[in-house]
């Protein structure tokens, strides 16, 4: 019991309330830490972040919409022909595929400003999973299972109450806000801490991921662009690319936990940033951007509101 309050002391600082009802109580810091009401603004900035990444996402795609969306596209049915879910789910037309994409489009516009949030996060989240029984489950990509499951918490969280046309209707201010919990946020950034965990323990065990030379194939193979070419062709020895796939394995094992501790989270935040940021420039794989501003996750709110609430009491609204 001492060993998980001292885990939760670090990973939460302590806060006056927490004083006031002893902070060292392991249940209350459990409390404290998993369902305590908190200001809204970190959600809210990830809310914003993450709805314009998806319009980004999927707005390239609607040149594409007859192709990827529609039974004018070569889609195989998740389904078989005899059950009901396969009339359900049968492709549109294109003029209605195209009809159903900015429909939802529109309502990913309005959860990134905030507008009737919960109910355009909710039919997002439906739109999004007929995409993928239609369509994206033939690709099977794990960042369009992230982003439907980051949603899904987002519809029941408060991310929408600040920094919304909502509560500019609701309250006259932008920057007017009411507390919410914090169990969406926590639950948001125990998924990326599983999927870090997932991948960096996968490493390790695959035989491919042994040696350096698995680098130095995708510098060459389906996912490499042109500066990976350019690297390729330097012909770096092989004792390089070990190291390089050392350093990574470790990266990827350590950042689950470097991410929730205090002193160490900015590292890991810059560090998380140049790895995304790496293999969107040499391997094209750019999906996974998303998560360099889902760290924001890791801080806790009152750390992020205090930006926003040293302003005149009249913009502030709780």
């Amino acid at each position: 019991m001492k060993i998980l309050s001292s885990i939760l002391c670090h990973l939460t600082p302590p806060t006056p309330l927490s004083m006031r009802h002893g902070e060292g109580g392991v249940r209350f810091r459990w409390n404290h830490f998993w369902f305590r009401q908190t200001p809204p603004h970190l959600l809210a900035i990830f809310r914003i972040i993450f709805g314009a990444f998806l319009l980004f996402y999927f707005g390239i795609q609607l040149p594409y919409v007859a192709m990827l969306y529609s039974r004018e596209g070569l889609l195989m049915p998740l389904y078989p022909p005899d059950q009901l879910l396969t009339v359900v789910f049968t492709p549109p037309s294109a003029a209605f595929g195209y009809f159903v994409f900015i429909t939802f489009l529109t309502l990913l516009l309005c959860f990134t400003v905030g507008l009737l949030t919960r109910v355009a996060a909710a039919l997002i989240v439906l739109l999004y999973a007929y995409y993928w029984v239609i369509s994206l489950f033939q690709f099977g990509t794990s960042f369009d299972r992230l982003f439907l499951f980051s949603m899904l918490v987002l519809t029941f969280s408060g991310c929408g109450k600040t920094l919304s046309v909502d509560m500019r209707l609701r309250r006259g201010s932008w920057l007017a806000w009411e507390p919410i919990s914090i169990l969406p946020q926590r639950i948001l950034a125990v998924q990326i801490t599983m999927t870090y965990f997932g991948v960096g323990w996968q490493k390790l065990i695959l035989p491919a991921w042994q040696w350096g030379e698995v680098l130095s194939w995708g510098f060459v193979g389906r996912w490499a662009t042109p500066p990976a070419w350019w690297i390729a062709r330097l012909n770096i020895p092989v004792v390089y690319y070990d190291a390089l796939n050392w350093i990574i394995k470790a990266f990827e094992v350590t950042i689950p936990f470097g991410l929730w501790h205090r002193r160490t989270r900015w590292w890991f935040f810059a560090g998380g940033a140049l790895f995304h940021i790496g293999i969107a420039i040499l391997l094209a794989i750019w999906w996974f951007v998303a998560l360099i501003p889902a760290y924001i996750l890791f801080f806790e709110p009152e750390e992020i509101s205090k930006f926003f609430t040293n302003k005149p009491k009249s913009a502030i609204i709780v």
